[in-house]
């Protein structure tokens, strides 16, 4: 990465945390809601980079969908299968070398059966506060979510507190945030900007003088 690239990704990063870290007290509902305003501007740039470069893992379900899609046995595809144990229930997992070797050009070949982790980039990051570097287009939705806050910061303060639940869960409940990952936590971007256009319209109302 260039001097130039990290700088942007750095200046970036700066203005979207100035803007969401006021929308609530607790810092992760803050960011999870912002997260969910800068995946309404993501826009991928089909650069191929997230398959080079991210460390990718596929459940054991995944990897059966990608074996099932190209015609072969799980035991050919080109993954390394993992075993651990979790209160006495062994978990089976299948990580990818980098880069992925479902990648053929800048595009993925399984793309219709693509894992959940893949779904997922690069919210799922973001969620954790972390930024891959590679990819280009994190920058420009950053911003662009930064802009959005600013512009709509009262609103935004509200909405997250309705929002409330469905932020800690992303946390604490391990399903949820499954089924959220799985459809790129689109759900839940739709939720929060139905609930900001709501509140813009009840705010319009009250402000919207009565005939005498």
């Amino acid at each position: 990465m260039s001097s130039t690239e990290f700088t942007t990704i750095s200046e970036a990063l700066s203005e979207f945390e100035r803007a969401f870290r006021p929308l609530h007290d607790n810092y992760w509902f803050a960011l999870r809601a912002a997260v969910l305003i800068a995946i309404r501007f993501f826009r991928c740039e089909m650069c191929g980079n997230c398959c080079r470069f991210s460390p990718l893992v596929f459940s054991e379900d995944e990897a059966w969908r990608i074996a099932e899609f190209l015609g072969k046995r799980v035991e050919e595809l080109p993954l390394r299968r993992v075993e651990y144990c979790v209160c006495g229930r062994v978990i089976i997992y299948y990580k990818a070398p980098r880069p992925c070797p479902f990648l053929s050009g800048n595009r993925c070949a399984v793309y219709e059966v693509r894992g959940s982790q893949c779904r997922a980039f690069p919210f799922e990051f973001l969620m954790y506060s972390l930024v891959p570097a590679y990819c280009p287009a994190i920058p420009k939705a950053l911003r662009k979510a930064a802009e959005f806050i600013s512009q709509n910061f009262d609103v935004l303060r509200r909405a997250v507190r309705v929002m409330e639940d469905d932020l800690k869960r992303l946390a604490t409940d391990f399903d949820f945030k499954e089924a959220m990952r799985r459809c790129a936590y689109e759900p839940l971007v739709r939720k929060l900007f139905t609930i900001i256009s709501r509140l813009r319209e009840k705010t319009q109302a009250c402000a919207t003088p009565t005939g005498q």
